[in-house]
C-alpha cells in the first residue's frame, strides 16, 4: 500500500468532524441524478417491453381525411394475421339536459385491441359494452368525461344524430400513448355506430388508423419500408413498434434532463460547502502537516495524503447516492404510478448510475483541489505561523 494511503487511513481514525456536509451534499446530488437516470431508463425499458401494446400493433398506418383504398387494404392483409381499423376525431357530446363537452371520439372494430388489454372499471368485455341493446348503442368513457358533465354510468349522451348509453368507465386504454395530445376526455364507440352519428362526412377532420399483427417471420421495419416503396405517393404515416413512441420518449428525456439539472445544481451549490469543509479540515491539520514536512515529507506526499482522505470520503458519499438512486424505480410506482405512461421495468441500470457517480466525482475533485493544493505549497515554517497568520499564497497551476 502506498505510504500516502497508509498515513491517510491512520489519520482518518481520528474522526470525520466537519465532513458531514461534504458527504451529505455528494450523497444528495448524486442520489437525485442517479434516481432520475434510473427512472428514465426503467421507463424506456418499459416502453420497449410493451411497444406493441403502446402502438396497438406490430405496425400502424395512419392517414387523415380518407380511408384506405381497396388496393391498400389488400396489401395490409397480405402480410398480417389480423388487421384492425379504428377512427378518431373530436366531437361534442351532449346530455339530455343540453350540457356539452368536447371529447376525443374513437370508433373501434371487433378485433380491438390487437395487443394489450382494454380494461373497464368493474370488469366486463369491451364488445359487450359497445353492443347495441334495444336499438341503443353503447359507449365507454374516461372518468373525466362523467365528472365534466355530471353524469353516471347508465345515462345517455348524444353524438351527432345518434344517442348512446354510457355503459362503463375506461380504466386502461392500452394504446392511449399512441396519441397523447388531447383536448378532451376519451369517448369510445363501435365503428358501425360512428357511421350512424352523421359526423363522418366529406371534410371531417378524422384520422384513420390501421394496425396490423404481422404473420410470423415478417419483420416490422421491413414491412414499413416495403409499403412506402409499394405506394410512394400515398399520404400516410407508417410506424413500426420498434420505433417506440417518440412523443413519450421526448417527455421522458426532457423530464429526466430537468431533474438531472436539479441534481447538478445541488452538487454545484454544495460545492461551496465541499470547498469550505476541505479548507477547514486542512487548516485543522496544520500542526500535523508541519510535523510531516519537518520529518522530511515533501509537498507531493502531503497533497496525496489529504487527497486520499477527501477521495475516500467522496467515494462514501457517492456510494450512498448511487445506492439510493438504484432503488428509486422501485419506490416510484406507489408515488406516481398512476401518472406513468407505462409500467416500469425494474432493474439496475449501470449507465445511469455511472453517470451520476462521475458527476459526483468531478464535483468533489473540482472543489477540493484548490484547498489541497494550497496546503501542498506552504513550507513547514509557514504552516506553524499559519496558526496566527493564515497564508495567502496561490497554488501552482
Amino acid at each position: 500500500m502506498p505510504l500516502s494511503l497508509t498515513l491517510a487511513l491512520r489519520e482518518l481514525r481520528g474522526g470525520l468532524a466537519g465532513f458531514r456536509v461534504f458527504v451529505a451534499v455528494l450523497a444528495l446530488g448524486v442520489g437525485i441524478i442517479a434516481a432520475v437516470g434510473s427512472l428514465a431508463a426503467a421507463l424506456t425499458a418499459g416502453m420497449d417491453a410493451n411497444a406493441r401494446a403502446l402502438l396497438g400493433g406490430d405496425v400502424e398506418v395512419r392517414m387523415d381525411m380518407r380511408p384506405a383504398s381497396a388496393e391498400e387494404l389488400e396489401y395490409f392483409r397480405t402480410y398480417a394475421e389480423a388487421t384492425g381499423a379504428n377512427r378518431e376525431l373530436r366531437a361534442m357530446a351532449r346530455t339530455a339536459d343540453g350540457d356539452a363537452a368536447l371529447v376525443e371520439l374513437k370508433g373501434v372494430d371487433g378485433v380491438y385491441p390487437l395487443y394489450g388489454e382494454m380494461k373497464l372499471a368493474g370488469g366486463g368485455a369491451l364488445a359487450d359494452a359497445l353492443a347495441e341493446v334495444d336499438g341503443v348503442a353503447g359507449a365507454v368513457a374516461e372518468v373525466e368525461f362523467l365528472a365534466r358533465l355530471g353524469i353516471a354510468v347508465g345515462d345517455e349522451v348524444r353524438l351527432g344524430d345518434k344517442v348512446f348509453a354510457l355503459r362503463a368507465v375506461i380504466d386502461e386504454e392500452p394504446d392511449r400513448t399512441a396519441s397523447p395530445f388531447s383536448l378532451g376526455p376519451r369517448l369510445m364507440i363501435a365503428n358501425a355506430a360512428l357511421d350512424a352519428t352523421g359526423l363522418v362526412v366529406l371534410g371531417s377532420l378524422i384520422g384513420h388508423e390501421y394496425r396490423m399483427r404481422l404473420a410470423p417471420g415478417v419483420d416490422a421495419e421491413e414491412w414499413a419500408d416495403g409499403i412506402q416503396a409499394a405506394f410512394p405517393d400515398a399520404a400516410w404515416r407508417v410506424r413500426a413498434y420498434t420505433g417506440g413512441q417518440p412523443s413519450v420518449q421526448r417527455f421522458i428525456d426532457r423530464f429526466g434532463a430537468f431533474l438531472a439539472l436539479v441534481g447538478l445544481t445541488v452538487l454545484v451549490l454544495g460545492g461551496v460547502g465541499i470547498a469550505n469543509a476541505v479548507r477547514n479540515y486542512v487548516a485543522s491539520r496544520n500542526e500535523t502537516i508541519a510535523t510531516l514536512k519537518c520529518l522530511g515529507a515533501d509537498g507531493n506526499l502531503v497533497f496525496r495524503i489529504y487527497f486520499w482522505q477527501v477521495g475516500l470520503l467522496a467515494a462514501a458519499g457517492i456510494l450512498i447516492g448511487v445506492l439510493a438512486g438504484a432503488v428509486a424505480p422501485m419506490a416510484a410506482p406507489p408515488l406516481i404510478g398512476d401518472d406513468l405512461p407505462v409500467a416500469l421495468e425494474y432493474g439496475v441500470y449501470p449507465g445511469a448510475l455511472a453517470m451520476a457517480a462521475l458527476y459526483g466525482l468531478l464535483t468533489a475533485l473540482v472543489f477540493s483541489l484548490w484547498p489541497l493544493a494550497r496546503a501542498r505549497e506552504v513550507p513547514a515554517a509557514a504552516l506553524f505561523r499559519a496558526l496566527i497568520a493564515p497564508p495567502r499564497s496561490l497554488p501552482r497551476a
